[in-house]
């Protein structure tokens, strides 16, 4: 009897965790709903729940605050916090190489995610049109991520005028605005469609090139010193 009562209470505990990260995934993907259909300022409690259909209570209950669940929200659906956080940490424990290569992984991984993500690109509008404080957070923390990376990075252009944080700011801003043009306007990019695999491919074929391009002048540069 001992035996069987322990194990239906493992079964309920069980249950109600699995149900609980099931309620918490509909909240967070109703979050996105709404700021797609409502835009930012439709992100309230009400039209929250009501889009998740769950008890305004889930919020402070699950969350803590409604401001809590957009932060949430914000990080699952982040790529440098979802994807590049888990990486740089990895590489900086294991005192692994960061050069190149990974870079430019990065970088097409990055517009792969972009250009998926509706969630993603929201995020990004939202960032350029309204000063939020989670935003200005999020914002904080990809920063905090390149830091780590620019630190691996610095040794292979010290004594060199190349700027690997200016190329990449120009890289990176580049995608986000390419990726964002084209999902609302439709219309080519400097007669690229990245709307179709042969424009994405060309626009990841320079990403790859400019890296490269970079690493091999400051190789030349050190050459020379």
């Amino acid at each position: 009897m001992s035996h069987q009562t322990t194990e239906s209470k493992r079964k309920i505990t069980d249950g109600m965790v699995r149900n609980k990260e099931r309620t918490k995934k509909k909240m967070l993907e109703a979050v996105g709903d709404v700021l797609k259909e409502k835009g930012y300022a439709g992100l309230t409690i009400n039209n929250i729940v009501k889009k998740a259909g769950v008890d305004r209570k889930l919020i402070a209950l699950y969350f803590g605050s409604l401001n809590n669940m957009i932060e949430e929200y914000l990080i699952q659906r982040d790529y440098w916090m979802t994807k590049v956080a888990p990486k740089l940490n990895a590489i900086v424990d294991s005192t692994g190489v960061f050069g190149e290569h990974e870079i430019v992984s990065i970088l097409h991984t990055l517009y792969d995610e972009i250009d998926s993500s509706p969630d993603f690109q929201k995020i990004l509008s939202w960032e350029v049109c309204e000063y939020q404080d989670k935003l200005r957070a999020l914002a904080d923390k990809r920063e905090e991520l390149g830091t780590a990376l620019y630190k691996l990075t610095d040794k292979d252009f010290e004594g060199t005028n190349l700027n690997l944080r200016a190329i990449i700011a120009l890289q990176v801003a580049g995608i986000y605005y390419m990726i964002l043009h084209a999902k609302s306007t439709g219309s080519n990019f400097c007669e690229i469609d990245i709307n179709t695999k042969e424009g994405q491919q060309l626009i990841k074929e320079a990403l790859t090139k400019i890296v490269a391009l970079v690493y091999n002048e400051a190789g030349i540069q050190n050459t020379f010193k």
